[in-house]
């Protein structure tokens, strides 16, 4: 039983990393490696009677939050669907306690995700750029009327909306792990953070730019430290 609770803790720990990347395939598989996460979470809460995870505010909150929705969309819209979406919700939220019962279990696990979307933004940086410049990208798919830049998710125009709302979390990764990111990937990051700024407005998406701005806005006005850097 140790060595199932071990093996499902590092898949775990491999699903959470493949996140960012399977994001860009769609939302079945992303979504399947999140189901799978909670599963495993809370199967080893419950063998191991670990409740206390479960004994925070943010989960109090997030509880009265998801009832509200769920009576919601039960006695005002009235529709099915909205109804099953409003359930499965809840998923979130205790994919919240497996990401803090994961970076508990592995101090690594931060540094190796901020690996990840060091290599996939500028994978998508480069691809989209090259999309730009020569009219299609390197796996072939052409740019959108526009002229609009897609990359890797070719015919779907949300390149601007993954980066935007995933930029944020990468680049409050370099600020935790200042003291463990050397100076060229530091200044490396600094770059990737300008030429995304250059491709969202590429990808003609408007809101997407507004929300990397906003985003940049208030975390270098939040943050104490990187003086040059504002």
């Amino acid at each position: 039983i140790f060595i199932v609770i071990y093996i499902m803790l590092k898949i775990s720990n491999y699903l959470f990393l493949s996140i960012p990347l399977l994001l860009i395939t769609g939302p079945f598989l992303s979504d399947l490696a999140l189901s799978l996460i909670v599963i495993f979470f809370l199967i080893d809460v419950f063998r191991n009677k670990r409740f206390e995870f479960f004994q925070n505010k943010f989960f109090y909150f997030f509880f009265i939050f998801y009832i509200y929705i769920v009576l919601n969309s039960l006695f005002q819209n009235q529709n099915f669907d909205s109804l099953k979406i409003s359930i499965g919700y809840f998923r979130f939220g205790i994919f919240t306690l497996a990401v803090i019962h994961i970076i508990n279990n592995n101090n690594q696990i931060l540094k190796k995700l901020n690996y990840v979307f060091l290599i996939i933004f500028t994978v998508l940086i480069v691809d989209g750029f090259i999309q730009f410049f020569y009219g299609q990208n390197i796996l072939g798919y052409p740019l959108s009327i526009g002229p609009r830049v897609s990359s890797l998710f070719n015919d779907e125009l949300i390149l601007g909306s993954y980066i935007s709302r995933l930029f944020p979390i990468f680049f409050g990764l370099i600020i935790f792990l200042d003291k463990e990111i050397n100076k060229v990937q530091y200044i490396f990051s600094c770059s990737i953070f300008i030429l995304a700024e250059v491709l969202i407005y590429l990808s003609g998406e408007r809101i997407a730019f507004f929300y990397m701005n906003l985003a940049a806005i208030f975390t270098l006005i939040a943050i104490k430290n990187f003086k040059k850097l504002r």
